[in-house]
């Protein structure tokens, strides 16, 4: 048998199977969660939008926790060097005992990395990701699972500093002229 044709063979009776990765329903809370994190007042969230579409429930629920866990950020204490002039202590995240219920440990443990992924980079460690295979997250997982963070995180701040020029009216086309 090839490897391949091992690969794809399907599992034996009773052979547990590995855990779940990143499923849309994760994808578009974990994703909506961190714009909600990060977007300004009035900035559009197409992300938690998508997750409003396929759960509105959840949607709710993750607005509700963005909020509560959204602070001026990034915190953290950095290495030695020139990034300590930027410490900052700051709250941790974690979702209340009775949304966790609701989440699950899968998801919970997806949202307590995003916030300390995007809020708290100077608190980042090699067991900042145990939580994660604690919940049952693979290797592979959590590497999708930080791209998709990161992606948005990325996304949302560049779109909440044009939304924040915009109002300032230094960007073209905006009435006043633009900053060179």
């Amino acid at each position: 048998m090839t490897r391949h044709e091992t690969t794809l063979a399907p599992p034996e009776r009773g052979a547990k199977l590995p855990p779940p990765g990143l499923t849309k329903r994760d994808r578009r809370a974990v994703t909506g969660f961190v714009e909600r994190l990060l977007a300004v007042e009035g900035q559009s969230t197409p992300f938690f939008a998508l997750l409003r579409q396929t759960d509105a429930q959840l949607a709710a629920l993750v607005a509700s926790e963005a909020a509560t866990a959204a602070g001026p950020g990034s915190y953290g204490r950095f290495p030695p060097g020139p990034l300590c002039a930027e410490d900052l202590d700051g709250p941790p995240y974690q979702p209340r005992p009775a949304l966790r219920g609701i989440l699950g440990e899968h998801l919970s443990a997806a949202l307590e990395f995003a916030h300390l992924l995007v809020q708290h980079p100077g608190d980042l460690g090699p067991d900042s990701l145990a939580p994660l295979a604690a919940a049952g997250w693979s290797a592979e997982a959590i590497a999708e699972l930080t791209e998709q963070i990161t992606a948005v995180a990325q996304q949302t701040r560049t779109l909440a500093q044009l939304h924040r020029l915009r109002k300032a009216g230094a960007l073209p086309g905006s009435g006043v002229a633009p900053l060179h």
